[in-house]
């Protein structure tokens, strides 16, 4: 099953104002995203069975936030941190 991939406008900003190598980064994730979304992430927080689940993926130096949504079979971007930005 592939998931819907939302991307929120203020998200795809800030991912159109990154250098290229990070974007193309942040493309391979949401493409792992779609297919497997639980594979893709880890746990944030308590690791609770619900429809509906927050989970957290760390890249080289972003780490994304997503919310899972398995009725609708829809993954959203809700946060893209950059803590090792230089």
């Amino acid at each position: 099953m592939t998931y819907e991939l939302v991307v929120p406008r203020d998200i795809r900003r800030q991912i159109g104002a990154l250098p290229v190598a990070d974007q193309a980064e942040l493309l391979v994730f949401f493409d792992r995203l779609q297919a497997d979304p639980d594979q893709a992430t880890g746990t944030f927080g308590l690791d609770m069975p619900a429809p509906v689940r927050m989970k957290t993926a760390g890249l080289s130096r972003f780490i994304v936030a997503v919310l899972i949504d398995d009725p609708a079979e829809r993954v959203t971007a809700v946060r893209i941190e950059a803590p090792f930005a230089d």
